[in-house]
């Protein structure tokens, strides 16, 4: 039996985008399924587990205070024990959780509760605040942009009145110009607290958003035109993956918001000026979810107009073939009537009968394109 393949060459690409983006989106799902499956199944609360690809930890430390600050990568908790109380904050940054005993004297040292500890280590926890006592436990979701898209790593803050503890798997963050602002004394934060210094690494973690979201955004403008004039398979495919790249922003930014109030309304560790900066912290995720938003709505309306777009080319090329076989519909008529050679058929034998023939195709053909141009069938819909 033979089979008939469909050889239209706009039906090949936009069937081979939308098998492409399915594979691309069922390979994000399943990575999403992966690192979202929590460590901790079936083991007592407050265990700390790693991976065995976990890297070993590096701890590095900021002290500092109005007039010096001091900078170091500790070998031990030792190291962190000899700093005393002589600075008002302290700064411990953990990259790395390849070494379980390391750990668990961090948290015994700065008195970081087990459950707390637990979601630190648990790189699958949601955005987050919760009060533990006189101090407060944070999980954010990092953005990272490379080679691979965007992607997000956790990051565990533990707050308490002079001491701030971060928690991230890998090392590399959006911190770097917040260091920087501590080593050159940029800012307030040499002058303020423990709590100004969570709050200004929450900020970090926010405003690395934006980059990206405007990144988004001036990736979906030319597609607008794209869809218009180039409705193909390729365009479809950079629609699907900004749209799937919008979701799995969304889906990291979101809970932030939830976060952001919780965290503004904990008197405990925040006074009330550093709770007037997390209502900013609540308006810059507000602001990075309404631009995310609008890039969903507009992504959204590129695919319906690439839709709308395609349907009005297969409309047009149907139109075309319409009109040429309507056109040679009386032509055969014609020509049936002409080719019957009946024997008295009073045309057979008339010297101007042939050229008769073709004049009155002819005719017939002009006539009709007259009729269709005042229909105005014969423009182009499509521009």
């Amino acid at each position: 039996m033979t089979q008939h393949h469909n050889t239209d060459p706009l039906s090949s690409l936009v069937t081979d985008a939308l098998r492409k983006t399915a594979v691309t989106a069922r390979r994000a799902r399943q990575k999403f399924r992966r690192l979202s499956s929590p460590r901790h199944i079936y083991t007592p609360p407050g265990t700390i587990v790693v991976s065995p690809d976990d890297i070993p930890p590096v701890v590095t430390v900021f002290a500092y205070g109005p007039t010096s600050y001091k900078e170091f990568v500790a070998a031990s908790v030792a190291d962190i024990i000899a700093l005393g109380t002589e600075w008002p904050v302290l700064w411990v940054d953990v990259d790395g959780f390849g070494n379980v005993a390391l750990l668990k004297e961090i948290a015994d040292h700065f008195g970081i509760h087990p459950l707390a500890m637990e979601d630190a280590t648990d790189t699958a926890q949601r955005a987050k605040s919760e009060p533990y006592g006189d101090a407060t436990f944070l999980v954010l979701p990092m953005p990272h942009e490379d080679e691979r898209g965007f992607w997000t790593e956790q990051l565990a803050i533990w707050v308490t009145a002079r001491v701030v503890v971060t928690f991230q798997s890998v090392p590399g963050d959006c911190l770097d110009p917040l260091r920087n602002r501590i080593r050159e004394n940029k800012g307030r934060l040499r002058t303020s607290g423990a709590a100004y210094l969570s709050y200004a690494i929450a900020d970090s973690v926010v405003d690395g958003y934006f980059p990206i979201v405007d990144r988004i955004g001036e990736a979906l403008e030319p597609l607008e035109d794209e869809a218009f004039t180039k409705p193909d398979g390729r365009t479809l495919g950079k629609i699907r993956r900004i749209r799937a790249e919008l979701i799995r922003v969304r889906r990291a930014v979101h809970p932030l918001r939830d976060a952001a109030i919780a965290l503004a309304s904990l008197d405990r560790v925040f006074d009330a000026d550093t709770r007037h900066y997390l209502r900013d912290l609540n308006d810059h995720v507000s602001r990075v979810l309404d631009q995310l938003e609008t890039d969903r709505y507009m992504a959204n309306d590129l695919l319906d107009i690439y839709m709308t777009s395609v349907n009005l080319k297969v409309a047009e090329t149907s139109k075309v073939l319409t009109i040429i076989a309507t056109l040679f519909m009386p032509l055969t008529f014609i020509a049936g009537v002409y080719g019957m050679n009946f024997k008295h058929m009073p045309e057979l034998e008339w010297m101007l009968g042939y050229p008769f023939a073709l004049g009155l195709m002819g005719c017939t053909v002009i006539g009709l394109m007259t009729y269709f141009w005042r229909k105005g069938w014969l423009q182009d819909t499509t521009k």
